[in-house]
């Protein structure tokens, strides 16, 4: 029965969100039931991160920029030798 009723759920979810942002969506920590994503207290976090995942930017909006051709060499700093204490201290 609990299998039966986790899918039914999942089957919701993915009626109303979809399938690709089901596989994909992190809470940071693992639920015991789907009942949890059904709840009023995470609808609002689960609509933002699904908003967020449909997001399209609008590029007509902004100009475009050409900055031209390389000028010059690149310049080779070497690496600063970094000491068991330096790596410590960060």
């Amino acid at each position: 029965m609990f299998f039966l009723r986790e899918m039914k759920l999942l089957n919701n979810l993915c009626e109303r969100y979809s399938q690709d942002f089901m596989a994909i969506v992190d809470f940071g920590r693992k639920f015991d039931s789907l009942t949890y994503l059904t709840s009023s207290k995470l609808k609002e976090p689960l609509d933002q991160k699904f908003r967020a995942f449909n997001f399209k930017v609008d590029l007509s909006k902004y100009q475009t920029y050409d900055v031209g051709d390389k000028v010059g060499k690149d310049v080779t700093i070497p690496p600063k030798r970094k000491t068991i204490k330096d790596f410590l201290d960060e």
